[in-house]
């Protein structure tokens, strides 16, 4: 029995010893406590602490992070499939952020109009009014945004945008937060004469009205583990208020809206969601001007800050 004992004893030594070994590496990959980066996928109610996940360009060259305070963590490998930390750390004012999701790697960006309540429209919609972007369309949260001389229209549209951590396809609504990775700030830049195609090919088309390069900045992090209704959301041209509003505003749900565009589309890890624009304030000017600087800020997110400038022609 003694022996027994013994051995008991010392393999409960060498499954504590594993256990505090493990604990160790646990500790220095998740960044001393922090999620790691399956986080997006799971339940709100299990993630434990709001993460920040930033794309960054240091020394020309480009890297995903956590961003915590002033301190950027870099981590290693693709940033929806749990990446892991390096160990390396860099000061924010070092880096550049960038769009946090790389435009090379995103298969769709989408967007939905009408779709913050106003006068008559109060209700959830059966059809939301879809539109597309393209992944060419991203821009960083501090970058030029492009106007060609024949955009008489541009105007700024700042928004809540959805980001998609994991294949979904018939999706339910009581379902669809699960496929969230996070969320971040947008600016979905719109031609909005365009957009009518009332002068049918004397002027561009509604694909273009929402889809031109440049014209979707986000940023500057991926922020999980943060509850995305009742945010404030405000816009501002040339520092003077022009939106004003909140994410409860919106007629159809984030998931509403997951679990209907999944219905008739595949969406996949990087898709992003703009989910409508808040309500632009009485006699704010919404046509922009080259040397314009829009800012939209979601309490909790962040900011994206962009200047309007002239298209860039070879």
């Amino acid at each position: 029995m003694k022996r027994i004992a013994l051995l008991v004893a010392l393999a409960a030594t060498a499954t504590g010893g594993a256990s505090l070994g493990s604990r160790e590496s646990s500790a220095s990959a998740a960044d001393a406590g922090r999620p790691e980066l399956g986080t997006g996928n799971q339940e709100p109610s299990q993630r434990s602490a709001v993460t920040r996940y930033v794309r960054y360009a240091l020394r020309g060259q480009t890297f995903y992070g956590i961003l915590d305070g002033d301190v950027i963590r870099e981590l290693r490998g693709d940033l929806f499939s749990s990446p892991q930390p390096t160990g390396v750390t860099v000061r924010r004012s070092e880096v550049r952020l960038l769009a946090p999701l790389d435009p090379a790697r995103v298969s769709k960006v989408v967007g939905v109009a009408i779709n913050t309540r106003r006068p008559g429209l109060e209700a959830p919609v059966p059809h939301p009014r879809w539109f597309a972007k393209f992944p060419t369309s991203l821009n960083d949260p501090d970058g030029d945004v492009e106007m060609p001389p024949e955009a008489t229209n541009l105007n700024y549209e700042g928004e809540l945008v959805v980001v998609i951590g994991k294949r979904a396809r018939h999706v339910s609504e009581a379902d669809a937060l699960s496929y969230v990775f996070g969320y971040t700030v947008g600016n979905d830049f719109s031609e909005n004469t365009w957009y009518g195609e009332r002068q049918g090919v004397n002027e561009p088309t509604r694909l273009l009205s929402k889809g031109m390069d440049t014209w979707a900045p986000i940023g500057p992090a991926i922020v999980t583990g943060i509850e995305h209704r009742g945010l404030p959301v405000r816009t501002k041209l040339n520092g003077e208020l022009v939106q004003d509003g909140t994410t409860n505003d919106l007629v159809n749900d984030v998931p509403k809206l997951i679990s209907h565009l999944s219905r008739y589309v595949t969406l996949l890890p990087g898709d992003a969601i703009f989910t409508g624009t808040v309500r632009v304030l009485p006699d704010k000017r919404r046509r922009m001007q080259v040397g314009d600087v829009v800012e939209v800020e979601i309490e909790g997110l962040g900011m994206v800050r962009n200047r309007i400038v002239e298209m860039k022609v070879p």
